[in-house]
């Protein structure tokens, strides 16, 4: 009984130490984001060895900031209705190879090469892909997605 006391103890202990463990956020990333997002809230910075995130509100939307390895601002993101897409980028999405697919969410993602793009999530069956529209409803990328 001791044993398992102990046991349970230790992990407890190891979980609290995880979560507590601060993540080395680049000088540039933070720099960068200080300047962007000035008046950000609930700032949570996460990484996951190929890039850092940060996810905050802003003006009251969640929004994901993220970051290259070496700091590099990549793009931000935030989930958007449907309904508030630009008629252009419906007419789009009605006449798209993926018209027949399910839309599981959509979002606005502006990036380092100044684009500002709607992301469509089309699923079907278990299939799922990321198509990003320009505001005049011209595809300009698709990914799969897991």
């Amino acid at each position: 009984m001791k044993f398992r006391s102990l046991f349970v103890l230790a992990v407890l202990l190891s979980t609290q130490f995880l979560n507590a463990q601060v993540v080395n956020i680049p000088d540039k990333a933070k720099n960068h984001f200080a300047k962007k997002y000035v008046g950000a809230t609930d700032v949570e910075w996460t990484n996951n060895v190929v890039n850092y995130t940060a996810r905050f509100k802003l003006d009251s939307i969640e929004q994901a900031a993220h970051y290259s390895v070496d700091g590099e601002w990549t793009y931000t993101d935030y989930p958007i209705e449907y309904e508030t897409v630009p008629e252009e980028v419906k007419k789009s999405v009605t006449k798209s190879r993926f018209s027949d697919w399910t839309i599981e969410s959509t979002g606005f993602v502006e990036n380092s090469k100044n684009e500002k793009l709607y992301r469509v999530e089309f699923k079907s069956g278990i299939n799922k892909r990321y198509v990003f529209y320009n505001a005049n409803g011209k595809e300009v990328r698709s990914t799969a997605t897991l």
